[in-house]
């Protein structure tokens, strides 16, 4: 069988199932009178702040190009960022966002494909490093709340456990010298020669081990994409009237967003509605009924969609051709 068309089938039986299991624990009707009674402002709110962290994605990565003096303008790649959440729908996992950056930055840097292409999965690679680390900081305040059921106090030591060893890494990282970097960074290629896209990330890597100020932005910025994402999720929980403090939010909502990345599901439609069941069943027992749980769900599908949607118009309107000859100019 077609991968492809194995990996449909597969999303479509976790939809269904996904969409029976709520059948069976929620009133369908009661759902609808919570959101016909959801406060509007939060929602607004929920939207824009779902909206800004694509944006900022635009200027990490422009940052992580100009590093490796790869200058094109930040405006063509905040619309490239936008048409990759398009095709995230679309496509399973993380592929839809890095396929379309990889595709882009192939024809907007056509000298420099490999590096520029490098800077897609150092980003992955920080987006993921930022989302633990978050956890990390918010986990320990929260820690007497998750520790109620077996599985989220499970989940919180694995995710607790890798933020503290990336944290660990990072700070080796900035305080080595940059001569031992170098040295590390060689033995690295040395035993993954015949991985070249291991190769491309220690090259980068090595570019920013002279120039860590623009990591430690980079890796910022990754930060407040995560704190905006989380605050999407606060928001759109206080339009349906689920109040939790925004740290309760940090510990649980990046465990929701590493789901997300399986290519096991449209939209994230049936993981991020088993994970809210779980998390608030056990954060917020009495606050949070399962008919909200329900709509603060349908209110992330419709934030995701919808940025989708503004990503759908770029695809239209943005056409990079006829500016790969100016932007390759700048290149050295």
């Amino acid at each position: 069988m077609n991968r492809k068309v194995f990996l449909t089938l597969v999303k479509i039986t976790v939809v269904t199932a996904a969409v029976v299991w709520l059948r069976g624990r929620v009133d369908m009707a009661s759902v609808g009178r919570v959101l016909a009674a959801a406060h509007v402002w939060y929602l607004v709110l929920a939207v824009v702040l779902y909206w800004l962290p694509v944006c900022i994605a635009g200027f990490r990565w422009h940052i992580l190009l100009k590093t490796l003096s790869i200058a094109l303008p930040l405006r063509a790649l905040v619309c490239v960022t936008h048409i990759g959440q398009f095709f995230t729908i679309l496509l399973p996992g993380v592929a839809g966002d890095d396929g379309t950056r990889f595709y882009y930055i192939s024809r907007l840097a056509p000298g420099r494909v490999r590096q520029a292409c490098s800077t897609v999965l150092l980003d992955r690679i920080l987006g993921f490093a930022s989302l633990f680390i978050l956890t990390t900081i918010c986990i320990p305040i929260n820690w007497r709340v998750l520790e109620a059921q077996r599985a989220t106090r499970w989940v919180g030591v694995g995710f607790l456990t890798a933020g503290v060893l990336m944290l660990t890494a990072s700070t080796v990282f900035l305080a080595c010298k940059k001569a031992h970097l170098e040295r590390l960074f060689a033995k690295i290629q040395t035993v993954s020669g015949r991985f070249s896209f291991i190769t491309e990330l220690v090259e980068v890597a090595s570019a920013f081990a002279g120039n860590r100020r623009r990591l430690c932005l980079v890796c910022a910025s990754a930060l407040v994409t995560q704190v905006l994402i989380c605050c999407a999720f606060w928001s759109a929980g206080c339009a349906v009237d689920i109040h939790l403090p925004l740290w309760a939010w940090m510990s649980f909502v990046p465990v929701i967003l590493v789901a997300g990345v399986l290519p096991i599901t449209f939209a994230g439609i049936g993981v991020r509605d088993y994970l809210l069941f779980l998390f608030l069943g056990s954060v917020a027992p009495v606050a949070a009924g399962a008919d909200q749980i329900t709509a603060l769900s349908l209110l992330m599908l419709l934030c995701t969609l919808l940025l989708s949607g503004i990503g759908g118009l770029v695809y239209m309107v943005y056409k990079p051709a006829s500016k790969i000859a100016s932007v390759a100019a700048v290149v050295p």
